[in-house]
């Protein structure tokens, strides 16, 4: 699928089904003009109606920032006519905000916002996305999909926009990331062009065999730590504190993961994105890690108890059990104190995350949607709320601003902010790692994705 524009490897905004726009009301306002000849894969145009059906499906592709919607989504607006989102013609479509912001067009990137057909969805119903149902408006529709194992993708006759490359037909193989190795095995074999290399005991011996065709990209992402601040002992910022500097970074992204990762000695905002501060970590200092507790009134942890830390399924592609051993072995012999760690699927996960029975510590792995810090500093705001009364007010700061470069400071300083206290501690930051074969001469890429398969180009090959 696409939507009305799309990031370019550059990250920069491009026309999509949009082919212009206008900002009106000093950025509160939007008029996106249509391309004529966008169409779904089986022929019927794609529509302003299509962009607006899909947005009123789903509550997350209505944000706050637009016009009525948190209103509507609550309740306290029941006409659809009074949210900001008009059609105003079949190619042409109004979007009204709340305030002005300067990542809007940002956010219109992400999938969320990507229309659906209304005229099969109205007429399938849930089984809209079977293969023998679905229509898509982007360069590839779908072939096969057999759940959990591989997706086959064929060119879509009906795409509009620019196909630089060659690819006629993709095979995707969907096994799950802990037994990459299979993947491994037909890349070697030359059964699969492209792989992604994640952490494991081969992951240096497939680095060194594959040199010429190993490659390494930043990605904006970071895993990171966060606490309870409601409760102690982590309502005491030296408590973070002291747990924060009992973690050596360096070890963890270089040995622990053998350079997977980039030790996260900056901020929460990543490498690579507008506001990144480097250095600005808490430093590895068991020493004064030790006297922090001592301090807090927790001497050698005594008055500590176990601590519950909570993980999820999810996130062991990305966070091997070594990490965890790690991470308790450094608690235990620095400050004395263990911690049990648990592992649930995502959606208990989010319960516990967003519930009453916070965990005391928990990991996770935030990937930006987009190039904008505002992307994540929002929702550390909505987690800390009335718990970190300076960050709230630079955000608040940050948020009410139009210049960019004023806007961006302050963001540095709700960062520095985050970091200092300890709310949020940034372990490292993400890679992508690839093995792509030497036939794949044309093969773009970003921080955000790595899939811009319509300018892929594949020589011939045996």
């Amino acid at each position: 699928f696409i939507g009305l524009v799309a990031l370019n490897p550059e990250l920069d905004v491009e026309p999509e089904v949009a082919r212009s726009w206008e900002v009106l009301d000093e950025g509160r306002t939007y008029i996106f003009h249509l391309r004529n000849d966008v169409l779904w894969s089986d022929g019927t145009p794609v529509t302003a109606h299509d962009f607006i059906y899909a947005w009123f499906r789903s509550p997350f592709s209505l944000p706050d920032i637009i016009k009525g919607a948190k209103a509507f989504r609550e309740g306290r607006l029941t006409d659809p006519d009074e949210v900001g989102v008009h059609a105003v013609d079949e190619l042409t479509l109004k979007v009204e905000l709340e305030k002005a912001s300067s990542h809007f067009l940002h956010e219109l990137t992400v999938c969320i916002y990507f229309p659906v057909p209304r005229h099969v969805v109205e007429t399938s119903g849930a089984s809209w996305t079977e293969v023998k149902n679905i229509v898509t408006n982007g360069p590839f529709q779908l072939k096969t999909w057999k759940r959990g194992h591989s997706i086959v993708l064929l060119r879509n006759p009906e795409y509009h926009g620019r196909f630089t490359g060659n690819v006629q037909r993709i095979e995707l193989s969907l096994r799950p990331t802990t037994n990459w190795s299979a993947d491994l095995a037909m890349y070697e074999a030359g059964e699969l062009d492209i792989i992604t290399v994640f952490p494991s005991r081969e992951m240096e011996r497939t680095r060194q065999q594959h040199s010429g065709e190993y490659f390494s990209l930043p990605h904006l992402a970071l895993c990171y730590m966060g606490f309870d601040l409601s409760r102690p002992p982590f309502n005491d910022e030296r408590v973070r504190q002291a747990f924060v500097m009992a973690i050596d970074r360096e070890s963890l992204a270089n040995v622990i993961l053998k350079g997977y990762g980039a030790p996260a000695t900056g901020g929460i905002i990543p490498p690579g994105m507008s506001g990144h501060s480097p250095g600005i970590s808490l430093p590895y200092d068991p020493e004064r890690a030790r006297q922090l507790l001592f301090e807090a009134g927790y001497p050698w942890g005594e008055g500590i108890r176990s601590l519950d830390a909570l993980t999820c399924f999810d996130q062991t592609a990305v966070l091997p059990m070594t990490i965890i051993e790690y991470l308790q072995a450094q608690w235990n012999d620095i400050l004395k104190i263990k911690t049990i760690w648990e592992t649930v699927p995502l959606k208990a996960y989010l319960e516990r995350i967003y519930g009453e029975n916070q965990p005391s510590v928990f990991f996770a792995v935030w990937r930006y949607d987009i190039p904008d810090p505002d992307n994540f500093l929002s929702w550390c705001r909505y987690m800390t709320a009335g718990k970190l009364e300076d960050y709230v007010r630079v955000m608040d700061q940050a948020h009410k601003t139009s210049n960019p470069e004023e806007k961006i400071e302050l963001f540095r300083q709700a960062d520095q902010i985050l970091v200092t206290s300890a709310a949020f501690t940034p372990l490292w930051y993400r890679r992508i790692h690839l093995l792509v074969k030497p036939w794949v001469r044309n093969f773009p890429n970003s921080a955000l994705k790595f899939w811009f398969w319509k300018d892929v180009v594949i020589d011939a090959h045996i």
